[in-house]
């Protein structure tokens, strides 16, 4: 049986980091004794939010997908395999600026495709923007559940 119970919180935002510090103290008396016990419970959190790293983990796939497919087209990748699949995923991301830049030939036959470099700096913007708001909206629901 519990006869007191009491809950501090701490939380504090800083940008993208979110800190936590909740300790719990129960008293219990003991029912053969008649004796009060006490435990006392500390967790503590920091870090970001799951879903940050989700939209980070996202941005860096298909950031990289765009560099290998700008890196093949540049230095003359045949359409073989590994790079076979990376052109055609390379194509598929960069598909909405394709036609905004001129694709330039290189030593050799080789492409210089701009729209890769546009698209990873418009999914980059994009990655940072979408990291901004979702922790914007966890320092806020953190600060009503706070209160």
């Amino acid at each position: 049986m519990t006869d007191m119970q009491t809950r501090d919180q701490a939380v504090s935002t800083d940008g993208q980091s979110q800190s936590e510090v909740t300790s719990i103290t129960q008293t219990a008396a003991d029912p053969v004794t008649g004796a009060s016990m006490r435990r006392s419970t500390t967790r503590a959190w920091s870090g970001t939010s799951p879903a940050v790293g989700i939209v980070w983990l996202l941005a860096g796939i298909v950031l990289a997908f765009l560099a290998l497919d700008f890196v093949f087209h540049a230095s003359g990748a045949n359409n073989v395999g590994f790079a076979s699949f990376v052109f055609s995923v390379g194509t598929v991301l960069a598909a909405p600026f394709a036609g905004i830049f001129k694709t330039t030939y290189a030593a050799h036959g080789n492409l210089i495709i701009w729209a890769d470099v546009l698209a990873m700096v418009i999914y980059a913007l994009l990655a940072l923007v979408i990291v901004k708001v979702v922790a914007m909206v966890a320092a806020r629901s953190s600060a009503t559940t706070a209160v």
